[in-house]
């Protein structure tokens, strides 16, 4: 790899399998729980639409951050082979997924000072992080190092423009997201 160091990011970046393979770009993958059964896009995958049929049908579903133990076994074997780490993170605002991943890289730097991991929180969701992702994928086969690309994709982040939208506001009532007095004005406004 170019400059001796790996992109990774989260399922929450919503990018294929296949361009995740292709860029050579590891992901952690959130935990979701659909009526207490977990699942996970490696390990236990369910189809985009069962997902959402069982959300229409009033499921209870939930998510759960990545943890930092998680992000440490993610981030160990690359720099185990001496490689360093850019990590681009879900949004801090959605998760905590973020500081998941700066508790680990903190953890990982006492054992590997030799190394550079950056932990860049894209402040996005969805595809607007792994639009994210695609550039700094872009921009790292061009030649910039670990730090110029993490410069890079801060600076960006602010300039880059997308939307998320839910078909109803109890979606975010149950996911945590929102207050029940919020959902409740939204919905009855029609918001």
């Amino acid at each position: 790899m170019p400059n001796n160091y790996v992109i990774v990011t989260d399922t929450n970046a919503d990018l294929p399998a296949e361009y995740l393979n292709k860029h050579q770009l590891p992901r952690l993958c959130l935990t979701f729980y659909v009526n207490g059964e977990s699942y996970n896009a490696d390990t236990k995958p369910m189809d985009e639409h069962l997902f959402y049929d069982k959300m229409r049908a009033d499921a209870e579903v939930k998510t759960m951050q990545v943890n930092p133990e998680q992000a440490r076994a993610c981030f160990e074997p690359y720099l185990k082979k001496g490689m360093d780490i850019l990590y681009l993170a879900f949004s801090s605002g959605l998760s905590g997924t973020y500081n998941s991943g700066v508790i680990a890289a903190q953890e990982l730097k006492e054992q590997y000072p030799e190394r550079t991991i950056e932990v860049v929180d894209t402040l996005a969701a969805s595809l607007g992080q792994g639009l994210l992702v695609w550039y700094a994928c872009q921009k790292r086969d061009e030649g910039l190092t670990l730090e110029e690309l993490a410069a890079w994709v801060e600076e960006n982040r602010f300039h880059l423009c997308h939307w998320f939208t839910v078909d109803d506001l109890m979606f975010l009532k149950r996911g945590g997201r929102i207050s029940a007095a919020t959902a409740l004005v939204g919905t009855m406004l029609q918001i």
